[in-house]
């Protein structure tokens, strides 16, 4: 499994605990009542990928607690306010990994070969026999024509990435296979085995609908 590494992106407290932003006391201590009981550790003992990712939200969604309780809150960042994320096109790797061409850790070898090597991504993996040039023409002509639908950090993707339990690459991937795909975003990431799916369940639980846009 490929290391999942902090995001840098700004992620408001009241979006980990999965309400609006200025959400009332009442409504923020309720989501944070549920979330810590549904991600005791004593639940996520058979597995330790679940354990693991139990621990990291639960340190995540302390710290956003007690954020909120102490306003210690800047202003919200515009990736926090619903509707202002502009839909952008996936990049390369995500578009190859989504079509099972290559693996997360192989896109993550080619990019710190790129550090050394003043090549694009497509001519290094091109270089390592993981794609042809046919397939790399194919997948940049359809890059130029694609956008994914912006993720608002209210639906599931963006609340992981903030609680540090997988990377924007990751989401974006299963983006792109979404569009394919009338799944879920959050069973997708699921059964790439990225994500625990009984951590996905203590995070959302029934407070959200079955819905690709929000799942």
């Amino acid at each position: 499994m490929a290391q999942v590494r902090q995001s840098h992106s700004a992620i408001c407290p009241y979006c980990l605990l999965g309400i609006k932003a200025g959400a009332p006391r009442a409504a923020v201590d309720s989501a944070y009542q549920r979330l810590i009981k549904n991600l005791n550790e004593e639940n996520f003992m058979d597995s330790p990928q679940e354990w693991v990712q139990a621990q990291q939200a639960y340190m995540a969604i302390e710290n956003a607690y007690r954020q909120i309780i102490e306003g210690d809150i800047d202003e919200v960042p515009v990736e926090c306010q619903d509707g202002q994320a502009e839909a952008i096109p996936p990049k390369l790797g995500q578009m190859l990994i989504a079509a099972g061409i290559i693996t997360l850790n192989e896109l993550e070898e080619a990019i710190a070969a790129q550090k050394t090597l003043d090549l694009p991504l497509g001519e290094i993996l091109k270089a390592s026999s993981l794609i042809t040039q046919m397939e790399l023409d194919a997948f940049l002509l359809n890059q130029s024509q694609i956008r994914l639908p912006a993720d608002s950090p209210y639906h599931i993707g963006q609340r992981l990435i903030g609680l540090g339990l997988v990377t924007e690459d990751m989401v974006r991937i299963a983006l792109v296979e979404q569009r394919t795909s009338s799944k879920p975003l959050g069973r997708i990431l699921v059964e790439r085995g990225w994500l625990a799916n009984d951590i996905l369940k203590a995070l959302v639980g029934d407070e959200l609908p079955v819905d690709k846009e929000q799942l």
